[in-house]
C-alpha cells in the first residue's frame, strides 16, 4: 500500500509539473498535494474538476473574477465519491465564465487552448475538462453539460464525453448555469471507455442532498461495456439536423454511419421536426434560470464586498466584475421572466420544451439510438465568433435537444475536431459507452 501511495505521489507531481509548463491554460487552480485513497476502483487515476464543482479547500471561481478568492467549504457529491474510489484531483479546470459560452473563450482567466488543433477554440463551457484530457494531463475530468457543454469540447478536442441522464448523477456542489438542464458530466481520452464507465459507476446513483436523484439507480456501465451488438439495432438519423452542418461534418458523419451499417445496424432517416424550436426554447429557459441563480452573486452572499460599501454599492461593485456574456444572459433572463413578458416568452418556451421532449422520447421508443453530428462545424479560429453571440449560440443546435428531454447523449471523435453524437433513451447511459467501446475495439478510424 505504501508503494502504491508513493507511485501515485510521483505521478501526481509529474503531471503537476507538466500542467504548470503547459501553455494550454486548461487549469485555473492546481492542487498542492494528492488526496484520495490508495485503493479503490479508480485508484491512482488523476482527475480534473470543472471549476464550478466544489472541491473542499480549493478555489471555486466558476471562471469569474467575482469568485476569484472563494474557497469551497465542502466536496461536491461527485468529488466525494471519486476520491473515496481512489481518484486523485490534480486541479480545477478552466471554463467559460459561469458556463456561459460554447468556445472556451469567456473565462476571466483567459481562453483555453485546443491541444488537438492549436489556434482554434477548445469548445465550451467545459473547455479545460476536455483540453486537459486531450493534452494528457489527467486521465479524466468531470465537467458539466447544460446544452452540450461536455460534448462540444469533447468533439473539438478529440476525446469522448458523456452527458448522463438528468438526475442520474448528483448536482450537489455544482454551481449550475440552469438547474433543470445541467448536471455533472465526465470526459476521457478516446480509448478510455472503460475508465469513463468506471467513473460513471462511481458517481451515479441516489443522493439524499439532491432531490433530482430521488429515483436514480447506479449505472452498470462497466458490466455492460461489451454488450453492444449493432446487428438488428435500429438507429434514427434526423436528416434535417444535417442541413445545419458543413459538408466536412456531413461527410465524416456518413462515414461513421456506414461503419454501423456494415456491422448490421439499420439506419432510418427521419425528421426531428421540433429541432426548429429547440434552440430558442433552450436559450429562453436557460436565460431565465440563470438570471434567477445569479441573484446570489451580489457581494453579500457571494463575491467580494468592499469595506465601507453600502448594500447598493456592494451589488454594483460585484456585478462590475462580471464579463459581457454573463451580463447579457442575466439581462435577457430578467426580461423574459418579467410580469409583462413572461407569457409571451418564458411560458411559451416551456411549452416548446415539452414538444421537443415528447418528440425525442417518442423517437427513442421506436429506435434504439439516435445519431447526429455533435457540432455542425469544425472548431473555428480563436476570436472568430467572440463578438457574434448569435452565431455562437447557433452552434448548439444539435446538442440542446437531449438536455431539454433529460436523456443521455455522448460524443466520440469522427474526425479531427469533429464529433459523432449518440442519444439514448432515458437511463440508457450504458448503451452509449458500449457503442463507443464497439467503435474503438473494431478499429474505427476517421
Amino acid at each position: 500500500m505504501a508503494g502504491d501511495r508513493e507511485g501515485i505521489r510521483r505521478r501526481f507531481e509529474e503531471r503537476l509539473l507538466l500542467s504548470r509548463k503547459s501553455s494550454g491554460n486548461s487549469f485555473i487552480t492546481l492542487a498542492s498535494t494528492p488526496g484520495g485513497t490508495a485503493s479503490g476502483q479508480l485508484s491512482g487515476k488523476l482527475a480534473g474538476i470543472k471549476d464550478n464543482i466544489a472541491v473542499k479547500g480549493m478555489r471555486m471561481t466558476c471562471g469569474s473574477r467575482i469568485l476569484e478568492n472563494y474557497m469551497a467549504p465542502y466536496d461536491a457529491t461527485v468529488v466525494e465519491r471519486l476520491t473515496h474510489s481512489g481518484a486523485v484531483v490534480l486541479g480545477k479546470n478552466n471554463m467559460d465564465e459561469f458556463a456561459c459560452g460554447s468556445s472556451g473563450e469567456n473565462s476571466a482567466f483567459g481562453a483555453t487552448g485546443n491541444p488537438l488543433l492549436p489556434g482554434t477554440v477548445s469548445g465550451g463551457s467545459s473547455s479545460g475538462s476536455a483540453a486537459s484530457v486531450g493534452e494528457g494531463l489527467v486521465d479524466f475530468s468531470i465537467g458539466s453539460d447544460t446544452g452540450g457543454s461536455i460534448r462540444c469540447p469533447a468533439a473539438y478536442c478529440g476525446v469522448i464525453g458523456l452527458k448522463p441522464t438528468y438526475g442520474r448523477v448528483s448536482r450537489y456542489g455544482l454551481a449550475d448555469l440552469s438547474m433543470s438542464l445541467e448536471g455533472p458530466a465526465p470526459v476521457a481520452a478516446w480509448g478510455g471507455e472503460e475508465l469513463l464507465a468506471s467513473v460513471m459507476d462511481c458517481i451515479s446513483g441516489f443522493d439524499r442532498r439532491d432531490q433530482s436523484t430521488a429515483s436514480a439507480r447506479k449505472t452498470e456501465c462497466v458490466r455492460q461495456l461489451d454488450s453492444f451488438d449493432p446487428s438488428g439495432l435500429n438507429i434514427a438519423v434526423p436528416e434535417n439536423a444535417l442541413l445545419h452542418c458543413t459538408p466536412q461534418v456531413v461527410a465524416a458523419f456518413e462515414h461513421a454511419l456506414s461503419f454501423m451499417g456494415d456491422a448490421g445496424a439499420t439506419v432510418e432517416r427521419v425528421q426531428l421536426k421540433s429541432l426548429d424550436v429547440a434552440l430558442s426554447a433552450y436559450y429562453l429557459i436557460m436565460y431565465s434560470e440563470f438570471a434567477s441563480a445569479m441573484q446570489r452573486y451580489d457581494g453579500l452572499k457571494f463575491g467580494t464586498r468592499g469595506e465601507g460599501y453600502t448594500v447598493e454599492e456592494s451589488i454594483l461593485n460585484a456585478r462590475s466584475l462580471l464579463g459581457p456574456e454573463v451580463r447579457r444572459r442575466i439581462m435577457i433572463g430578467t426580461y423574459v421572466t418579467s410580469a409583462e413578458t413572461r407569457g409571451a416568452w418564458y411560458e411559451r418556451a416551456l411549452a416548446a420544451r415539452d414538444h421537443v421532449s415528447s418528440e425525442l422520447n417518442d423517437m427513442l421508443k421506436s429506435h434504439d439510438l439516435l445519431a447526429m453530428p455533435t457540432m455542425p462545424s469544425a472548431p473555428y479560429r480563436l476570436g472568430e465568433r467572440i463578438n457574434d453571440p448569435l452565431l455562437m449560440y447557433a452552434s448548439d443546435i444539435l446538442t440542446v435537444p437531449a438536455n431539454l428531454a433529460g436523456v443521455p447523449a455522448g460524443s466520440m471523435p469522427m474526425g479531427p475536431g469533429l464529433g459523432f453524437q449518440l442519444v439514448a433513451p432515458r437511463n440508457g447511459d450504458e448503451s452509449i459507452l458500449a457503442a463507443f467501446r464497439y467503435f474503438n475495439r473494431r478499429g474505427w478510424h476517421w
